[in-house]
């Protein structure tokens, strides 16, 4: 399917889900609004190849690789292969569980051909489903850390060095999950597109949706313990990262690499380029989100939002009674039709000051609930134990006060109620204020 039928495929899906103003904001973002990002993936230097291949390591950790496959083309399936035994970090195994098919006598062969005792190939003689043939195939691994790799997709040369260094500098916190930057390439490997650049863990916008995705490395005694659920097959993944997530809900044991590692192929049967292809997948991972708050025993709905894939969790009666940790809630404000404040960084801005009110911006994020480090106190809900902690610090503030000044008394609420024990939680859909 080319890119333009793409599109067209799925606006009009977007229009017959959300109507046809929405589609309209929808459409002007794309076209006319979007940030101009000139992105092309440029191929590590060879001189830092040679540089990463001949690192000593004291304690080498083995990382296995594994890949269920079923009915990969020929030239999928060696491209993949390629790009793992390209890896400039020597201590892999590549294990491929392959359901057998038609496929798999060249499939057997390819690997032959390498010839190389790192990587493991076995049949699996019946498609259990992605959830289990993923199971089987894991159950081969023989590595301290899993990394988790789909059949049509490829890896950069540099992947596991980087994903390595990064467990290598955090060893003594005992990462359960790394996970790194990714972009989309089409079927041949020659155009790369749209860049996912990702943030830390951040709890609230993990559940609006799975930006944690490729790539990612998860303790092997971990992930081996928690196994696949196929009744979440087509959010396999999705689920995973949340019952990871769900051992260490403060993210001090996940880790996030900053670096392009994984090239996503675009082809007319995957989700990357065409979300209409796999419904059953999003549905999956509603469910997979509330299984999540079920079990932390949250009152809530999930809801799909405009944009597949995308969730907004409904608080029965609301998110102070259900989540002890947050101490307020934020919402946008606004001036002229676009974002001024809301979500706020430490430094006091905001990531999408001047986006139109209409639009999701990068990633759709700005349409997102996520944990923000402060909110600003023009749209605030707060916790009623710190009504009077937030009326102390804003005691002298007035609509007619200086922008600075309700920044730096935002910050300072923020950081407040930090040491005491809470966090703030940006709410879009929080009743806008208008200035």
């Amino acid at each position: 399917m080319g890119i333009v039928k793409q599109r067209i495929v799925q606006t009009t899906g977007y229009m017959r889900r959300n109507g046809v103003k929405n589609t309209v904001f929808a459409v002007c973002e794309r076209l006319f609004d979007a940030p101009n990002e000139t992105y092309s993936y440029s191929e590590p230097l060879e001189t830092d190849l040679a540089r990463q291949r001949v690192r000593q390591y004291e304690k080498p950790v083995k990382v296995s690789i594994v890949v269920p496959a079923y009915k990969t083309s020929d030239r999928f399936f060696t491209e993949l292969i390629e790009s793992v035994v390209a890896q400039t970090y020597p201590y892999w195994e590549l294990v491929i569980g392959d359901v057998v098919s038609e496929c798999s006598e060249s499939h057997r062969k390819i690997v032959e051909s390498f010839n190389d005792e790192r990587i493991v190939y076995f049949d699996i003689d019946t498609n259990y489903g992605i959830s289990e043939n993923t199971n089987i195939t894991m159950g081969r691994a023989t590595g301290e850390y899993i990394g988790l790799l789909d059949h049509d997709d490829v890896l950069t040369p540099d992947a596991l060095y980087y994903m390595v260094k990064c467990l290598n500098r955090n060893i003594n916190k005992d990462p359960i999950l790394i996970y790194s930057d990714e972009d989309k390439t089409d079927a041949e490997l020659k155009s790369f597109y749209e860049p996912h650049r990702k943030r830390k863990l951040n709890l609230d916008l993990i559940l609006s949706n799975n930006y944690i995705c490729h790539f990612t490395m998860i303790k092997a005694d971990v992930i081996k313990e928690l196994k696949f659920r196929k009744e979440y097959d087509g959010a396999q993944d999705y689920d995973m990262f949340l019952r990871c997530i769900a051992m260490d809900i403060y993210g001090e044991r996940i880790f996030h690499v900053p670096k392009i590692l994984y090239h996503w192929r675009c082809h007319e049967n995957s989700t990357a380029s065409n979300v209409n292809s796999k419904d059953y997948a999003y549905d999956s991972g509603r469910r997979a989100v509330l299984d999540f708050c079920n079990n932390n025993n949250w009152k809530v709905s999930v809801e799909e939002t405009m944009h597949k894939g995308f969730h907004r969790l409904e608080y029965l009666p609301d998110i102070f009674a259900n989540r002890k940790s947050v101490g307020a809630v934020c919402g946008p404000v606004y001036a002229h039709g676009k974002v001024l404040s809301g979500v706020l960084m430490a430094d006091g801005t905001c990531p999408y000051k001047g986006l139109n009110r209409h639009y999701s911006g990068y990633m759709h994020r700005a349409s997102l609930m996520q944990k923000t480090f402060a909110g600003d106190i023009r749209n605030i809900v707060v916790r009623d134990e710190l009504s009077s902690f937030f009326k102390d610090v804003t005691e002298g503030l007035s609509e007619t006060s200086d922008e600075k000044e309700i920044i730096e008394a935002s910050i300072r609420f923020a950081s407040g109620i930090r040491e005491r024990g809470y966090y703030i939680v940006y709410d879009p859909q929080l009743k806008g204020v208008s200035l």
